[in-house]
């Protein structure tokens, strides 16, 4: 579904596209794209990225073994389905597309829902694994494919879709497809590097996803290469943070949270972490000191009254 609860997102993925959509969708993206151009390239294909023809069901699979090979990690779509596929649902969920990502040590980062951003990305050398509703919002037929390549004088995109490595559709078609999938597209990524049009809340709600399923080191990773875009943001430093301490890195730990601190020193939540890592150390009384600013910022927290006494027999 698409996560929040509004509706089921199962994709039982079509080979086919349907009849013409019809003009109820209008392509307001594709009409402001092409009355002003953005500053990429006119025409880009990434060739390289390779192609799985898709069973029966499997377009989610065979369109994740694209993007995942692309960057270096074999794999074939039959793994990748044993990961997502769901036989009873015939079709592979978006959450369980992310979550396999991560077990590869990658990051399904989210695209913010723009034409230009898919092409942009395409023009950084980025395929896209975008979700399609190839009929109708009262008769939805969802399928997963990887946008590979654009061309504004052609005013095409070109995917590998189904059993097809180039299908060729109009930026106006795609548009309206994309759109009734709620333009749900993924980039995905190593943990050093980050999207071209990714801004920081969709790129750490990706690292947090990692760190959430034990992917620890590579969370790591792409902590610090967030605070390398971002050095001030709050998010980054905390999960370095975080991260570091959970790999018994306590030292950086400690320094991590006290660049939070810098940034937002009212964050009672970055004081109880630093009382752990100074603990760790061996700094009691720092340590305590640590907790009970956190005390201080939010008295009332049953959290860090159970740090506090734990603290005190450290």
């Amino acid at each position: 579904m698409n996560f929040d609860g509004k509706r089921a997102r199962l994709v039982a993925c079509a080979l086919f596209l349907l009849a013409y959509l019809g003009g109820c969708a209008t392509s307001p993206q594709t009409r402001l794209l092409l009355d002003n151009p953005p500053d990429i390239p006119p025409r880009v294909e990434l060739t390289e990225v390779p192609f799985f023809p898709q069973q029966q069901y499997h377009c989610g699979p065979s369109s994740l073994a694209s993007v995942i090979n692309y960057r270096g990690t074999p794999v074939e779509p039959d793994q990748i389905a044993q990961m997502i596929y769901v036989p009873g649902l015939k079709g592979s969920l978006q959450v369980e597309v992310e979550a396999a990502t991560r077990q590869f040590d990658m990051l399904p980062v989210q695209l913010d829902g723009k034409l230009e951003s898919l092409m942009r990305e395409l023009a950084a050398g980025n395929p896209v694994f975008v979700l399609q509703n190839l009929g109708l919002d009262s008769v939805p037929v969802w399928h997963y494919e990887v946008v590979v390549g654009y061309d504004f004088v052609e005013r095409i995109v070109v995917l590998r879709s189904g059993v097809n490595a180039r299908v060729l559709r109009s930026f106006a078609l795609f548009e309206k497809t994309w759109q009734r999938a709620d333009h749900w597209a993924l980039v995905v990524v190593p943990v050093d590097s980050i999207p071209v049009t990714a801004g920081a809340d969709a790129y750490l709600r990706a690292v947090t996803g990692m760190e959430e399923v034990g992917k620890i080191e590579s969370a790591n990773h792409a902590y610090a290469t967030a605070l390398r875009r971002w050095p001030d943001n709050l998010l980054a430093n905390t999960g370095l943070g975080n991260s570091y301490y959970a790999m018994g890195e306590f030292v950086a730990a400690e320094t991590s949270y006290r660049a939070a601190l810098q940034i937002d020193p009212q964050k009672a939540e970055v004081w109880n972490n630093l009382a752990y890592a100074l603990a760790q150390l061996g700094r009691h009384e720092s340590s305590m000191d640590a907790i009970a600013r956190a005390l201080e910022l939010d008295p009332g927290n049953q959290n860090f009254k159970n740090s506090y006494d734990e603290l005190s027999n450290w």
